[in-house]
């Protein structure tokens, strides 16, 4: 049995964020679902729509980053970049277009925004987790011996 190494903590915490914007986007996908008739009636049949497919897209996308750090693809690390980028720009998109009231906690929500992909950057980059999101020896095709 070949026992994988235990994942330090920062990763820990790097997929813990992952799994917590997953269900939260699949709670958003339910609530459009379950609630549509009472949405409608306060939104309008276009917002719950979008409420829904949103919600269902950043599930799928969320589930793929997951399984993508399990499975130990090669491109993991800019999949976790790309994808927090792009969280984050839909996030304020959302934000400044699609909500209709002006937030206050404009300021916080950015420092916050900017905080998180600082931190997921610093995990992601850092060369001492590079053996993390790549797949482990044993998974690797065996390597062809040198001649010397």
């Amino acid at each position: 049995m070949v026992r994988r190494r235990r994942l330090p903590f920062r990763i820990t915490l790097l997929l813990t964020l992952v799994l917590i914007i997953t269900v939260l986007s699949a709670v958003r996908l339910f609530t459009a679902i379950a609630w549509r008739t009472t949405l409608d009636l306060y939104l309008g049949s276009p917002e719950v729509i979008y409420i829904a497919v949103t919600g269902a897209l950043w599930t799928l996308v969320g589930g793929f980053v997951f399984w993508s750090f399990w499975r130990g693809g090669r491109h993991v690390r800019e999949v976790f970049l790309g994808v927090s980028i792009a969280y984050s720009a839909w996030a304020w998109a959302d934000r400044l277009v699609v909500q209709e009231m002006p937030r206050a906690n404009w300021l916080f929500a950015l420092v916050v925004t900017i905080l998180l992909l600082a931190c997921v950057a610093a995990v992601v980059l850092d060369p001492r987790n590079l053996s993390y999101f790549r797949k482990e020896t044993h998974e690797r095709k065996p390597e062809e011996p040198t001649a010397t």
